[in-house]
Formats: C-alpha cells, sequence, structure tokens
C-alpha cells in the first residue's frame, strides 16, 4: 500500500510539472509573439517615415523630386542598355513618366511598410520590390570616383538597401508559425 500512495503522489507531481511547463510554453509564445509584431513595427517605421518624409515633399515641391528623379532614372536606363549590350533607341523620360514613377515609389513604400506590421509576407513582398527597383537608381555609387566622398556616402547607403533586402527575403522565406494555434488550443 506504501508503493502504491508513492506512485500516486510521484504521479501527481509529474502531471503538476507538466501543466507547470506548458503555462511557461503558453507565455513564452505570446511573448514571441509580442516581441515578433514589436520588431515588425521598428522595421516596418524606417519605410513609412521615409514615405511620409517623401509625400511631404512631393506635396511642398512635386517639381523638385521629378527633376531630381528624372535624370537618375534615364542614367539607370542607360547603363542598363550599356551592360546588357542593347543596341536600341534610348528611350525618353519625360517628366509625367517621372512622375508616375514617385506615385509607384510611394505606394511601394507606404503600403508595403503598413502591410508588414500586420500581413510580413506580403508586406516584404512590396518592400522587396520598392528596395530592387529603387536601390540602384537612387544610391548611384557607380557614377562617382571610387574614394570620393559622394561614393562613399551612396556605397553605404546601397549597401544599408541591400542589407534591408536581405531582412525582407529571410521574413519572405519564413515558414507560417504555429503558435496562435497552440495559444487558442490550450
Amino acid at each position: 500500500e506504501f508503493l502504491f500512495v508513492r506512485f500516486i503522489n510521484q504521479g501527481a507531481r509529474v502531471g503538476q510539472r507538466a501543466e507547470h511547463e506548458r503555462r511557461a510554453e503558453t507565455q513564452g509564445a505570446g511573448m514571441r509573439l509580442l516581441l515578433r509584431f514589436l520588431g515588425r513595427c521598428l522595421f516596418a517605421f524606417l519605410f513609412i517615415s521615409s514615405g511620409l518624409s517623401k509625400l511631404q515633399g512631393f506635396y511642398d515641391n512635386s517639381s523638385k523630386l521629378v527633376s531630381m528623379l528624372q535624370p537618375r532614372i534615364t542614367q539607370a536606363i542607360e547603363k542598363t542598355m550599356m551592360t546588357l549590350h542593347l543596341d536600341l533607341d534610348k528611350p525618353e523620360v519625360t517628366p509625367a513618366i517621372a512622375t508616375y514613377a514617385l506615385y509607384a515609389i510611394l505606394f511601394l513604400e507606404l503600403v508595403g511598410g503598413v502591410s508588414f506590421m500586420f500581413f510580413p509576407r506580403a508586406g516584404s513582398g512590396l518592400l522587396s520590390l520598392y528596395l530592387v527597383l529603387v536601390t540602384p537608381v537612387m544610391h548611384d555609387f557607380y557614377n562617382h570616383r571610387p574614394g570620393s566622398p559622394a561614393y562613399t556616402a551612396e556605397m553605404v547607403h546601397f549597401l544599408k538597401n541591400v542589407a534591408l533586402l536581405g531582412a525582407t527575403f529571410f521574413v519572405m522565406g519564413e515558414r507560417k508559425t504555429q503558435t496562435k494555434k497552440k495559444i487558442k488550443s490550450q
């Protein structure tokens, strides 16, 4: 009889320990979800604040932004055509085309940033597209003399955007987590 009582008590302790571990895991899962959301908000803040700043500049003086963007798009097209050895007529980038490009950039940056917080994979796709389109055009280190301050500044911004692009690829490649289902089932 003594062994039977001891066996029952030991079983109860194992059950209590398992319950304690389950509660700790649930609390840890909640904390992980909170930290992941906070991290997404901080990452998205970079794009949202930059997009809002561009939007403010666009409303204040749209011709300045368009006149800055227009030659860079032209230069990027020329470099691409030369690199790919395309013997085509150079397309003319009008102010209207540069304005539409600016609208697309603002859309990708703002909508991508906001959606990244709540729909990480979709937001990552939009932000990836934004980074792939904008980085080589706006951070043209290759048009400056190596070692010059302009070269260094553009190279730093270019590499920063490449790192951000890597982070968006990381999020897009992440599997969906089962954490929410585990918490709801318990």
